[in-house]
């Protein structure tokens, strides 16, 4: 019966993370190599498998391919593990350097934190549309405003402005002042008369001359 390996024992033997291997076979699998599941869609790893994994790290970390690339070459047809290994590959813990792993997790960061960027720029893309948009609504209600109190000022305006009925009856007003005040100088002037002759003539001749001025 063949060796089945789960994720973490496959990913161990190959030293490397659960996490890189995880984003290793998605690659794969997008380019059509399959790996067994069991019931509940864990991966289920075969000594084939394993072969096959170390061919493709092989190509991406010794001969320089990309992650892509080495997933393209490793599930074609014709493609043979045993000529891009150096020996006769068996199940076995191989030597890979954590800094090649760190490398691995920092790519799947990297990817991350891209998709976060891009959501970031579109989310400020709306909120410089939305600021545009407050910006427009200020100025409309300035706008308005003024409209508004040009249109108060005219009805004040309007409202204070008599119409000509009204303007008779104001005319009419001041000329019976005019004539009151003139009624009203003339009396002053009739007592300052008066004024003056009693200081200068007898009070007898004062009345007489009242009772002229008044007659």
């Amino acid at each position: 019966m063949p060796a089945i390996y789960a994720t973490g024992a496959i990913a161990e033997q190959l030293g490397i993370s659960k996490a890189s291997l995880q984003h290793y076979m998605t690659i794969l699998e997008e380019n059509g190599y399959e790996v067994r599941r069991n019931s509940r869609m864990h991966r289920q790893f075969s000594d084939e498998d394993f072969v096959m994994l170390r061919a493709f790290l092989t190509l991406n970390k010794e001969h320089g391919y990309k992650l892509k690339e080495a997933a393209q070459i490793v599930t074609e047809p014709s493609f043979k593990p045993d000529e891009h290994l150096q020996h006769t590959i068996v199940p076995a813990v191989p030597h890979v350097s954590q800094f090649e792993d760190l490398s691995n997790s920092m790519q799947l960061l990297a990817t991350h934190v891209h998709g976060i960027e891009q959501q970031n720029m579109q989310l400020l893309t709306l909120i410089k549309e939305q600021r545009t948009q407050n910006e427009l609504l200020i100025d409309q209600n300035h706008t308005l405003k003024q409209q508004l109190g040009a249109m108060m000022q005219h009805i004040l305006e309007q409202a204070n402005e008599p119409n000509p009925a009204q303007q008779r009856q104001l005319d009419r007003v001041e000329q019976q002042n005019s004539a009151i005040m003139n009624v009203l100088n003339k009396l002053n002037v009739a007592q300052n008369q008066i004024t003056a002759s009693v200081e200068q003539q007898p009070e007898k001749q004062s009345k007489g001359l009242f009772r002229n001025l008044l007659k």
